[in-house]
């Protein structure tokens, strides 16, 4: 089992490098209009819809400022991830984003006042991917815990193409994702909920 652990962590330094790299060189305005307007099949599933969990973007990560507004303008309600300890992941509503405040390793995270939503949508964040639907995180679990605790909900993992890999290694409690949208392809599963 350390082997696949030390295998995880070559990976995440390696595509933390690459995502770096890739997001050093983009200009403001390519930044800007990169994740603007989901792509239609996601725009879709956004649709079909209520409550769509969001990320709050740190570094290089891909962003969700625009899906905020975009989500606001549909009028859906927009939950963000809380971190509880070991805990899954507690989505909170957010009308606002003033209401967030920073939160564990300074992200930020819905106010104690945002009240608790279950997500029908999970938009989550990622160091590497994979055409198999795997996941490579930040290491904590956070997600895969909330996956399965919210089985139903569909699970959509935003990054940039250059943190695609060949191979995600992957352990039992690691839980594909439904559909991986990047700044230049939509990859998604055959059997995707419609």
């Amino acid at each position: 089992m350390s082997s696949l652990n030390d295998n995880k962590k070559k990976l995440r330094e390696e595509y933390r490098r690459r995502r770096d790299a890739f997001h050093s060189q983009l200009d403001m305005a390519t930044r800007g209009l990169a994740f603007r307007r989901p792509p239609s099949p996601l725009a879709k599933l956004i649709e079909q819809s209520e409550v769509i969990a969001l990320y709050s973007a740190i570094g290089s990560e891909a962003p969700t400022a625009s899906l905020t507004e975009y989500l606001a303008e549909l009028g859906k309600i927009t939950a963000f991830p809380v971190c509880i300890g070991d805990s899954p992941l507690e989505f909170r509503r957010v009308d606002h984003l003033d209401l967030l405040e920073a939160g564990f390793r300074n992200i930020s995270e819905p106010g104690a006042q945002c009240p608790v939503v279950a997500p029908d949508l999970i938009i989550a964040p990622m160091i590497a991917f994979d055409r198999a639907m795997g996941r490579l995180g930040q290491g904590g679990g956070h997600y895969d815990r909330s996956f399965a605790r919210y089985p139903k909900a569909t699970r959509i993992g935003l990054a940039w193409s250059v943190q695609e890999t060949d191979s995600v290694p992957v352990q039992p409690h690691d839980i594909p994702l439904d559909m991986i949208v990047t700044e230049s392809e939509i990859i998604q599963r055959v059997d995707i909920k419609s």
